[in-house]
């Protein structure tokens, strides 16, 4: 079984980030701020395009991965924050 927890931790994880990210992705698409949205798109375009049969699922890939990397870079931004604006207030209170 803690294998099994293993295993589900990480997908877990992945799939938070893909989901997350594409939230933001879209996101930002809607609030007007299309470059990050656009980009995606394009690359997307160019892998279907390339790729034929498969094409599809490989633009599918480029999305999810791109989505995957954005939830990850907004969320270190987050644990960045917040670990230096936490930990500066706990390190000036037991002064």
């Amino acid at each position: 079984m803690p294998k099994v927890l293993t295993v589900l931790t990480v997908v877990g994880t992945a799939a938070m980030l893909w989901v997350g990210g594409h939230i933001l992705l879209v996101g930002t698409h809607e609030l007007g701020f299309d470059l990050l949205y656009d980009a995606v798109h394009s690359a997307e375009e160019v892998v279907h395009d390339a790729l034929g049969a498969v094409g599809g699922v490989a633009a599918w890939l480029v999305n999810t991965l791109a989505s995957a990397v954005l939830g990850l870079a907004v969320g270190a931004l987050v644990v960045l924050v917040l670990a230096f604006t936490l930990h500066r207030g706990k390190d000036a209170a037991a002064h």
